[in-house]
């Protein structure tokens, strides 16, 4: 099938005139996750993670990711004819470079230009210069081929009221015309999903696992225009908004309503703006660029944004420990998929008060298959669970008062030495990451080594970050900050929600990652200087009987039994009969 999909493109391909295809993983707003629509990537190649590139060219096709799906697009791209490319891994050329290089000389190289954004094509023209490529953006050709495409999403949108966002929407449009009377700007133009969600205190329910809504917003000096469909704002919501100056404009119609607006100066991030949508901006406007100021105004969480993301966790902690009390009770005695193991654990978030889903494909690996960084069993499809070795489970809700994402490696039953031992080892990282004091200023990358040392000692690592950002009832994976071997300058300050989410996976035989939510917050100032500490959020017991002890420095021992003691005073309340107990268990002293 995905042979015969890459052979119509390419047909297509030679009567456009188009020499290299390319497809990328985004949306026309550059997020990571995206409604099924735009899955144009996968359709193409079959494999379905949230990161990927696509390059067709007349006789090859490859495919990029990164470490975390590795094994994963292995698997999925296994008789395609598509080459896999590990991105990372020495010798592996990046996709454009391979592209420019597979192009003839004067060639054209074709992208849906909805989905690439400004500053991406900019960097890609100059890179292609050289050889003399012309870009071919206006037309999507894989929608061309798709005949049952999904339709775009038509759910409504719901407001986040004013006491769960700690500022109400007239106050965040007040700060962001400060920012732009002080840069000089008649418009202020927002291409994120998740920022207009936010500046506008909506959710949505467009993209499954991130409550957002496809959407644009103008700000201007005296009114700000939300291009999203008007049939998804229900009535009592729209009458909010407008009292706040807020007009609803039809998502299809953003380029004929700019072009009717008086010229002026427009300030946006060419990074979450299509390229096509930037030719479509009226030339008689003056352009600025920045960094979305929105996204610093995101990631630092006010108070009360920080009080409920404490419940929200209070209520995940709860689902957790009843998760884990029936997965150890009923594995391996009687027969159970991973993908039922998963369904469970999200049909019980989905009881909640105040659940809004999941905030993301519930990751549930058993054995081999937690060596894939981001596996995820299809329905009917998951391998069957056994009383031994160790099932892989990252997952997370999104609820009414937070976002949450926690990975717990669970025993079900005997364990071999070298599994207690990575076990441990990654234990060790997450705690020395968790306990971490750092002056401010400091980045998430100079943290990292915290999380790899105990493993680095014995000659092993991991190939994905140790943390990132999560979003307040929105995407479960927000920057600017992260923890990592990047290159990321953004310090950390306090009111940022990071993961702290060390691991080891020995492929074909199993994995281990431990995943806490962390909240950055000020521990004291002194004459050197202001110093931070991170908050542990999550509230969910570690695998007692998958612990090295031995391998424990007294202090690691000692912030293990602290931490289990919070989890029981924590969740205990939430909480009865057998499943206490088995919190009372799960949190005794080591």
């Amino acid at each position: 099938m995905i042979r015969e999909r890459l052979n119509r493109l390419r047909a297509l391909m030679r009567e456009k005139g188009v020499d290299s295809y390319v497809v990328l993983s985004e949306d026309a707003h550059q997020s990571e996750y995206v409604a099924p629509y735009w899955r144009a990537r996968a359709y193409m190649s079959g494999f379905t993670g949230s990161a990927g590139t696509l390059v067709v060219t007349g006789e090859r096709a490859g495919l990029w990711t990164d470490g975390r799906y590795f094994l994963q697009a292995e698997a999925q791209l296994e008789g395609s004819g598509i080459e896999l490319f590990r991105m990372g891994e020495p010798g592996v050329p990046a996709w454009l470079d391979w592209t420019i290089d597979q192009t003839p000389e004067g060639g054209c190289v074709g992208i849906d230009g909805r989905t690439l954004s400004a500053a991406r094509a900019r960097a890609m023209k100059q890179q292609w210069a050289q050889k003399g490529l012309r870009l071919f953006c206006h037309e999507e050709l894989v929608g061309e081929l798709w005949e049952d495409r999904p339709a775009l999403p038509s759910e409504p949108i719901f407001a986040l009221p004013d006491e769960m966002a700690g500022r109400s929407r007239r106050e965040k449009l007040e700060d962001l015309r400060a920012h732009m009377k002080e840069k000089q700007a008649d418009y202020y133009f927002i291409g994120s999903l998740e920022s207009c969600a936010w500046l506008l205190n909506y959710r949505g329910r467009d993209v499954e696992g991130t409550p957002v809504a496809y959407a644009y917003v103008l700000a201007a000096a005296d009114k700000t225009l939300l291009f999203l469909e008007p049939e998804k704002v229900p009535a009592s919501l729209r009458e909010e908004l407008e009292r706040d100056g807020v007009q609803v404009r039809s998502y299809h119609r953003i380029a004929a309503d700019l072009a009717a607006l008086q010229p002026g100066t427009i300030l946006y991030d060419p990074a979450s703006l299509s390229v096509l949508l930037e030719e479509a901006l009226p030339a008689d406007w003056k352009r600025r660029e920045e960094k979305e100021v929105l996204l610093h105004c995101r990631a630092v969480k006010n108070e009360t944004e920080q009080e409920h993301i404490r419940e929200a966790h209070r209520k995940d902690g709860a689902v957790m420990v009843r998760f884990l009390r029936w997965i150890k009770e009923n594995a391996g005695r009687g027969p159970m998929r991973e993908d039922e193991a998963a369904a469970r654990l999200d049909h019980m978030r989905e009881e909640q008060p105040g659940s809004l889903g999941i905030s993301f494909d519930t990751i549930a690996g058993y054995g081999p298959n937690g060596a894939i960084i981001h596996y995820h069993a299809e329905p009917g499809e998951g391998a069957p669970l056994a009383a031994r070795g160790f099932l892989l489970v990252d997952s997370g809700g999104q609820y009414l008062e937070g976002t949450t994402d926690i990975t717990r490696t669970i025993a079900l039953g005997e364990l071999t030495p070298e599994e207690k031992q990575a076990y441990t080892l990654v234990l060790k990282g997450h705690i020395a990451l968790a306990a971490a004091v750092f002056r401010e200023g400091t980045t998430g990358p100079r943290l990292d080594i915290l999380a790899r040392q105990p493993l680095w000692e014995r000659g092993m690592d991991y190939k994905h970050g140790t943390g990132h950002g999560v979003g307040f009832v929105l995407s479960v994976h927000e920057g600017p900050q992260n923890i990592g071997p990047s290159n990321n300058t953004v310090p950390l300050e306090p009111g940022m929600v990071i993961s702290d989410e060390p691991g080891y996976y020995e492929a074909g035989q199993f994995g281990v990652r431990i995943e806490n939510l962390v909240l950055v917050r000020e521990r004291e100032k002194t004459a050197w200087g202001r110093f931070l500490e991170m908050e542990t959020l999550t509230l969910c017991p570690y695998e007692r009987e998958a612990i090295d002890t031995a391998l424990l420095t007294p202090e690691e021992r000692a912030w293990i039994n602290a931490y289990h003691r919070r989890v029981r005073e924590e969740l205990s309340p939430r909480l009865e009969g057998e499943d206490l107990r088995f919190l009372e268990q799960a949190t005794e002293e080591i």
